[in-house]
């Protein structure tokens, strides 16, 4: 085991501890893996009862703060075990709020892209330069190795790819949510739904992996970013994340477009319409949520853990590498641009829902 490897590991080990001591504090246990020992379930100390998934690639001292933030949500039954422990632990005496199960739309609205497109192009366009790139690759051609490297960075970052473990794992989280959070058979299908596209992707990212690196498509590349392990304690904590981190993924698709790397060019479009689709299924289940009194407050609350990291998935707006993957034609905008966009089109959103937006600078940790 190298430096590098063994000082990660020591980081994750110190990471996890700190979770599961921040957990206890509110009766809640860190139990067995869920997937590969990146993600592990949360059980009820009192009952055992599951109630989510956290990831053990926080950054130190994150999930103090956010736990700080939310306790009195467990105080108040609006996280936590139907058992009533977390609220008895942190002061409180109610019993677990149960979000209602949504309205008005069911699996058959599958893809959910149709009605996000019906009027119109729903994301910004990106600029490109004028005339012609002046790279232009095909699959099979001679890659110059700079290329070659930032490509496969940027596949390495995507993970979805059929041979990458690390991906079917946190699908794995995704199903169990789904069974034991999901508000109604309704919300079950159209998480099949998503499951079965994000498969279609894995599958359409291993064969361009592929027709770069044999060994790369096959190598397991756990999710780093903490947005991935951030925890899922409700369903409006699984509706953030498919609203935020999906989106991400339909804008780097949009970008995608008019990448210099043909085999990526002619995928843009698919991943582009699904990933928006999913963020569109998380925005439908936040807008059901926050209709009721309840799930409003619930849903205000945790737009301050979501928020900043997803802003913070864009990178820092200073990062080295931007140029070079620019220079290249595997990139049109650098980090701040595109997060500027797709923070203008998640602020639109979130303020249709009567929501009040928290401060884009708070929390964050890459700017």
């Amino acid at each position: 085991m190298g430096p590098n490897v063994a000082g990660e590991s020591r980081r994750m080990g110190e990471v996890l501890e700190e979770i599961r001591g921040v957990y206890a504090s509110v009766g809640i246990r860190v139990a067995e893996p869920a997937a590969y020992g990146t993600y592990y379930r949360l059980r009820c100390e009192g009952c055992d009862g599951y109630l989510g998934v956290v990831g053990d690639r926080l950054l130190p001292g994150l999930m103090a703060s956010l736990l700080e933030a939310q306790r009195d949500l467990y105080a108040d039954g609006l996280l936590g075990c139907g058992c009533g422990h977390q609220a008895a632990k942190t002061g409180g005496q109610a019993g677990r709020w149960r979000e209602p199960a949504p309205e008005g739309l069911g699996p058959e609205a599958w893809p959910l892209w149709r009605r996000a497109y019906a009027g119109g192009d729903p994301l910004p366009a990106f600029p490109r330069r004028e005339g012609p790139s002046p790279h232009r690759f095909e699959e099979g051609d001679p890659l110059p190795d700079e290329y070659r490297g930032l490509l496969l960075k940027m596949l390495a970052h995507e993970g979805e790819r059929a041979g990458n473990k690390s991906f079917w794992g946190f699908m794995a989280t995704c199903a169990d949510l789904a069974e034991a959070l999901a508000p109604s058979e309704e919300a079950r299908a159209l998480k099949a739904e998503y499951l079965a596209e994000e498969m279609k992707h894995a599958i359409l990212f291993h064969r361009l992996a592929t027709g770069l690196a044999r060994d790369f498509a096959l190598k397991d590349v756990p999710y780093t970013h903490y947005a991935f392990h951030l925890p899922r304690e409700c369903w409006a904590d699984d509706a953030f994340f498919h609203f935020f981190v999906d989106l991400n993924g339909a804008f780097h698709a949009r970008d995608w477009r008019g990448s210099s790397y043909l085999p990526l060019t002619k995928i843009a479009a698919t991943v582009e319409r699904d990933e928006l689709g999913h963020s569109e299924m998380g925005y439908h289940f936040l807008a059901g949520l926050s209709a009721h009194s309840e799930g409003r407050v619930q849903v205000q609350r945790l737009l301050g853990k979501w928020y900043p990291a997803a802003l913070d998935m864009f990178g820092r707006a200073a990062s080295p590498n931007v140029p070079r993957f620019i220079g290249w034609g595997l990139k049109s905008l650098g980090n701040e641009e595109i997060r500027q966009a797709y923070r203008d089109y998640v602020d639109r959103k979130l303020a249709a829902l009567g929501l009040e937006l928290p401060d884009p600078t708070h929390r964050r940790f890459f700017r």
